[in-house]
């Protein structure tokens, strides 16, 4: 799972985002969304943000709206 942390921001700085903060925040939703999944499903399951959603803002909405 910790390839999130690098192809995440990458992805992202593509359309004008400073990677530094993007990383910080990828790691921090990262592990606030996967303890609240602990704590409140009660569900042992890591989660990460999803490449899908994240590739289509990056790539069709900001790189090619300008």
């Amino acid at each position: 799972m910790s390839y999130i942390i690098f192809v995440q921001p990458d992805m992202l700085s593509e359309a004008g985002m400073d990677k530094t903060a993007l990383i910080a925040v990828t790691c921090i939703t990262s592990g606030l969304v996967t303890l609240a999944t602990g704590l409140i499903a009660n569900a042992p399951i890591a989660m990460a943000p999803g490449m899908g959603m994240n590739a289509f803002f990056a790539y069709s909405i900001v790189l090619s709206g300008g």
